[in-house]
């Protein structure tokens, strides 16, 4: 489902409100923050505030206070707001905002094309460098961020003005990226990794939030856990939380070593899944995840996927270190977040080269043997070649934490950034290449960098290359499972069941979690083999991807003990989309669940819902669409199509499904423009190859239907659907060699088929083979309903 995703992570967005205090929502003047309650000490385990936590650990505190976690979000006070609310305009897409002081309230006066006037007031500001977000309370308890923020940057680097976030973006009223959108929510895009212990608190019936944190800010419990217990024993009851304190001695480097090891493996990723929650791209899956338990007990996380990361595993949108980290060597070799940054403080360990040469050797890797710079230059720091910055929201630079070496080759076959180029763009890959090789040679190192996961890529990303790097043992599990979504989202290789099922059994975290993705693929009986084991798996997040790829097979399909363990995984599904349920892909997801189980009533009221939430989101309006159809109220499904594709015009699904409706209208030649034009922008999805060649064979032309499935057969030679078209229109226009030969290939993409095999010994032995289906002349295959993204980026 190629959808427009809007539930993006720490999407900065717009907001507004015309009166002084909103219901449901705090004003500075009231509280700390929105419905900011520390739990009461007498309960166990109960959030106790930083500032207990502070006279047992006065260094910490110290440390903490004024970082960007303390200041991570902030009544809007006079020592707080860092902008000039002093009269001054700034005007962005069709809007006025003027930002004004009015004794210690800061408010902004906006006016929106012919709309009346709205006067907004500024409740909260949010972070602090190097730009500064105003929140702004509206109605049904929600907060909302301006699309203009305070750049806190000093004059000389270009700062202290107002900025425009997203100035080549047009986000008029009912656009979710529209300044009262659903894009630019607080409670469901930032709030959760801004404050401690947050519960969005939505009412799905009502429409409005009641959203509660332990503390307004990131404080010691938002890593720690709650720690009423611990403070009222610290001698007796650790704390819930407790990491490993940062040890520089733990790693050790001899004197003819050139890179220190680990003394000691670090405890199993504690750290990382303390960290990950908020440093990394994924969706909840529970109302409010607890603090440093396993990552997949909580959350879904975004693998290294096409959109978000190029193929090399540079970071491309907005995806927060983990990804990228997780991939790299230095976490292989136990590298952890700490070891650089300090945890309270949020600054380095030590500046500029001095933080790498406290693991590897000065001499071999600090001059000019190593890096071919001149000292002191540009290119000589370790991070201008390492640590490559792209820069989001304007001027909120952020570094890439996978350390690759520089490969200007590979980049430019990946189609991937090339560092170089930064500070070379009038040379190529070859002169950068030859440039490099020179220098590792003078420095006597004339053999080259070690190989990188994705060099194997560079001869053309398919899948036999993301197969072997998919059980490539010195590649990371982040980067194995990675591969493996690659093979599934590209469903042109045909998954070797041992091997995948192995992977399932007894492979890491992240990599059983991918393995669902391509079990997918697999007939029932196999399918079911495979994943009845992952619904009853240690992590939350794969029991209930095992449920999700389960969702379409018969129940009475399953032995008794795997239908018990998959109603058991169903219910965490559930109550996963329940607990997101301010997000519309949560709703659709709801509304798919319903209409699984009958309730069609249900499932309505779920798409309706995601429609409240964003009024142009596509799933729900081609969902709903096909309920109509399926009532019999073609009119209305066809009124809802043409608003889907209206809204997104460059996504395939809406379009699938209009030309499915006008087929059954009669209007053959607009179904088969809809429907090529779904083919040409999803290529990969074999149902809109093959409805737009059947269109093309229902208008009589045959020959160019059967090119056309020939196109998605090499893109996609395990579906099934697509042989047996190809077959059946092969066979209908007399061409019978050609049928045998489709009906062997058929049968060497799919060896354990039974039709293909049918089909094989049929027409080879001259005969009429039944299990051929006839295409139906205007009668493409239906549209599955579409659901969520997976997982729903969000948070």
């Amino acid at each position: 489902m190629l959808v427009r995703l809007v539930l993006l992570i720490g999407l900065v967005g717009l907001a507004c409100s015309d009166r002084d205090d909103v219901e449901g929502i705090p004003t500075p003047s009231s509280t700390p923050g929105p419905a900011a309650t520390a739990t009461p000490a007498s309960t166990p385990d109960a959030f106790v505030g930083s500032a207990r936590c502070a006279a047992c650990h006065p260094q910490a505190a110290a440390a903490w206070q004024g970082s960007h976690h303390d200041l991570a979000m902030q009544p809007a006070t006079p020592e707080a707001v860092l902008g000039a609310f002093d009269g001054r305009v700034v005007e962005e897409d069709g809007r006025r905002w003027r930002f004004v002081r009015e004794g210690d309230r800061f408010r902004v006066e906006l006016q929106e094309g012919e709309a009346a006037p709205t006067r907004l007031e500024v409740a909260y500001v949010f972070g602090v460098e190097p730009l500064q977000q105003l929140l702004v309370a509206r109605p049904g308890g929600r907060l909302q961020a301006l699309p203009i923020a305070w750049d806190t940057r000093p004059v000389e680097a270009g700062g202290q003005r107002y900025l425009d976030l997203v100035p080549d973006v047009s986000t008029p009223p009912g656009d979710p990226l529209h300044w009262d959108g659903s894009g630019a929510s607080w409670n469901v895009q930032c709030a959760a990794c801004h404050s401690t212990a947050l519960v969005e608190g939505y009412d799905a019936d009502e429409d409005r939030f009641e959203t509660r944190m332990a503390a307004i800010d990131v404080g010691c419990e938002a890593c720690h856990g709650a720690g009423s217990r611990h403070a009222d024993a610290p001698g007796d009851v650790p704390m819930p939380v407790a990491l490993a304190r940062f040890e520089p001695g733990a790693w050790l480097r001899t004197s003819d070593a050139r890179i220190a090891t680990r003394l000691a493996p670090p405890t199993p990723d504690r750290e990382i899944d303390v960290c990950a929650p908020c440093h990394a791209r994924r969706s909840a899956l529970v109302a409010q995840p607890a603090i440093g338990a396993a990552l997949l007990d909580g959350y879904r996380p975004t693998l290294i996927e096409p959109g978000l990361y190029f193929d090399d595993g540079q970071i491309r949108e907005e995806v927060y270190v983990w990804g990228s980290f997780l991939q790299s060597r230095m976490y292989a070799a136990g590298v952890r977040c700490s070891d650089c940054h300090d945890p309270h403080a949020l600054t380095l360990r030590r500046e500029g080269n001095a933080l790498c040469t406290g693991c590897h050797a000065p001499a071999a890797y600090d001059g000019p043997g190593h890096h071919g710079h001149v000292v002191g230059s540009r290119g000589a720091d370790c991070v201008d070649c390492h640590m490559p910055e792209r820069v989001y929201m304007q001027i909120d630079a952020r570094r890439d934490h996978a350390f690759l070496v520089p490969s200007p080759q590979r980049s430019r076959a990946l189609g991937a950034p090339d560092v170089c180029r930064g500070c070379h763009a009038e040379r190529d890959a070859d002169w950068l290449s030859d440039r490099i090789a020179a220098w590792r040679a003078a420095g006597g190192r004339p053999e080259g960098p070690r190989a990188h996961w994705s060099d194997a890529l560079v001869a053309g990303p398919d899948a036999g290359r993301w197969r072997a790097i998919a059980f490539a043992r010195d590649a990371t599990a982040l980067v194995r499972a990675s591969a493996q979504l690659r093979l599934a989202q590209a469903g042109d290789a045909a998954p070797d069941f041992d091997s995948l099922a192995r992977v399932a059994d007894t492979g890491e975290d992240l990599e059983r979690l991918a393995a669902i993705e391509q079990a997918r693929t697999l007939d029932d009986a196999l399918r079911i083999e495979l994943l009845a084991p992952r619904l009853e798996d240690a992590r939350r997040a794969i029991r209930i991807a095992a449920a999700e790829a389960l969702l379409d097979v018969p129940p009475t399909a399953m032995q008794p003990a795997a239908r018990a363990a998959f109603a058991r995984a169903r219910a965490e599904h559930r109550a996963a989309l329940e607990a997101t349920s301010a997000r519309p892909a949560s709703q659709v997801g709801l509304g798919l669940l319903a209409e699984r189980s009958g309730d069609l009533a249900a499932a309505r009221a779920a798409y309706h819902r995601a429609l409240t939430i964003e009024e142009h989101f596509v799933p729900a309006l081609v969902n709903l669409a096909d309920l109509d159809r399926a009532a019999g109220d073609e009119a209305a499904a066809l009124d809802g199509l043409r608003r889907a594709v209206e809204a997104a015009p460059d996504e395939a699904t809406p379009r699938y499904g209009l030309g499915l409706a006008l087929h059954r209208a009669g209007r053959i030649d607009e179904a088969r423009g809809e429907l090529e034009r779904a083919a040409r922008l999803a290529p990969e999805v074999p149902r809109f190859a093959l409805a737009a060649a059947l269109a093309l064979d229902a208008a009589g032309r045959g020959d160019a239907a059967i090119a056309r499935l020939d196109q998605a057969i090499a893109r996609s030679p395990r579906d099934a659907d697509l042989h047996r078209a190809r077959v059946s229109l092969l066979r209908a226009a007399g061409e019978l060699d050609r049928a045998r030969a489709a009906a062997h290939a058929f049968r060497e993409a799919r060896p354990d088929d039974p039709t293909a095999r049918a089909l094989e010994e049929a027409l080879a032995g001259g005969g009429v083979p039944g299990a051929v289906p006839e295409p139906a002349p205007g009668a493409p295959p239906g549209p599955a309903p579409s659901g969520p993204p997976s997982p729903a980026p969000s948070d």
